[in-house]
């Protein structure tokens, strides 16, 4: 895996319990680097949970 979604826009996403695995993290806005060099992309699918 090269692009993963920022994991605090996972958690407060209503779909957070789904598999979203297969979306296309490599073409959406990155917005970060880890430390392993993965680069931390902007869900364009999070839709935030009702508070």
């Amino acid at each position: 895996m090269t692009h993963r979604p920022k994991g605090r826009m996972c958690a407060g996403c209503v779909r957070r319990d789904r598999d979203c695995s297969a979306l296309p993290f490599a073409q959406m806005r990155p917005i970060g680097k880890d430390l392993d060099g993965t680069i931390i992309v902007k869900c364009e699918w999070h839709e935030p949970r009702p508070q």
